[in-house]
């Protein structure tokens, strides 16, 4: 029976887990700011605008200008990934530079970054000094695109031109990204207008996969699965297009490895990750809702 494991072992395995979690990525984390959180709420303070003003005549009077600071609560969660591996499959198991331990668990941790971002896209906020403000995607300024007949070329365009006219990345230059599920990429494979040469001069379609169109680069994510990052309801899902700064990321805590027997089992080593995030909507304009037809 495996009574301990060496400690060389389990540096190895959480490094492999680690390496994986880079290869494979959080496919939003990119897109979104990164905080590192201290304590069990975080504020996430931005500012507004300011204009300048016309300072008339000689001498005048100074007067202060306002803007505004945004504060938004981020609460953290923590999750874990917690495996069992018989003992007699451990050693294998570790130093196989290939194991699918260390993949799905990186996998697990990863998808759980997304679904945090997204959960987050459109959520309520807590705003105010002491967070005493609940604040809608709606009355935040968040705006929605009914693609309900079909995700288009035109709809992209009016996803822009929001953009343009709350003059978001006008200034400038943001990435632009919009989430699309396996149906959305197909209805876009058939917009000549993202496909053509004649109408672009850009390499939109990458393997197969149509990877941008009118500024915005699209993130593939799955539908057809047991837990869809995208959720359908009623029939519709709601994709998320936001500029970089739109949503923040909270890292209280990343993720910690640990490899251990448990005695109250039969040869049996538990590997269990655990990390503690959170996220929030930082500004409205920054966040439109695509509506879908699933």
């Amino acid at each position: 029976m495996v009574d301990s494991i060496d400690e060389g072992l389990v540096t190895q395995f959480s490094a492999l887990v680690h390496q994986e979690a880079q290869q494979m990525t959080s496919r939003l984390k990119p897109y979104v700011k990164i905080q590192q959180m201290s304590g069990d709420v975080f504020a996430y303070d931005g500012l507004g605008r300011v204009e300048a003003r016309l300072a008339d005549g000689r001498n005048p009077k100074a007067t202060f200008d306002d803007i505004t600071h945004n504060r938004r609560k981020i609460s953290r969660n923590r999750y874990v990934v917690n495996l069992p591996i018989d003992s007699s499959d451990v050693r294998g198991a570790l130093l196989d530079p290939q194991s699918e331990y260390a993949t799905a668990i990186a996998g697990a941790a990863l998808r759980q970054y997304d679904r945090t971002i997204v959960s987050a896209a459109f959520a309520d906020v807590l705003t105010g000094r002491d967070f005493e403000t609940t604040t809608t995607f709606a009355s935040d300024g968040g705006l929605t695109v009914d693609a309900t007949a079909g995700l288009t070329y035109e709809k992209l365009l009016e996803i822009q031109k929001n953009f343009i006219d709350t003059d978001v990345n006008n200034d400038v230059e943001e990435r632009l990204f919009l989430t699309i599920t396996g149906d959305e990429h197909t209805a876009l494979m058939g917009e000549t207008e993202l496909t053509s040469g004649d109408f672009s001069r850009d390499f939109v379609i990458e393997k197969g996969k149509i990877t941008q169109g009118v500024g915005l680069d699209f993130i593939h994510f799955a539908d057809s699965v047991a837990n869809p990052i995208i959720p359908t309801a009623s029939g519709e899902r709601a994709l998320i297009a936001a500029t970089s700064k739109g949503i923040c990321l909270g890292i209280s805590k990343d993720m910690s490895i640990k490899v251990q027997p448990r005695d109250d089992y039969i040869e049996t080593t538990q590997v269990q990750v655990v990390f503690e995030i959170g996220a929030v909507r930082t500004e409205g304009a920054l966040v439109q809702k695509v509506r879908v037809t699933a």
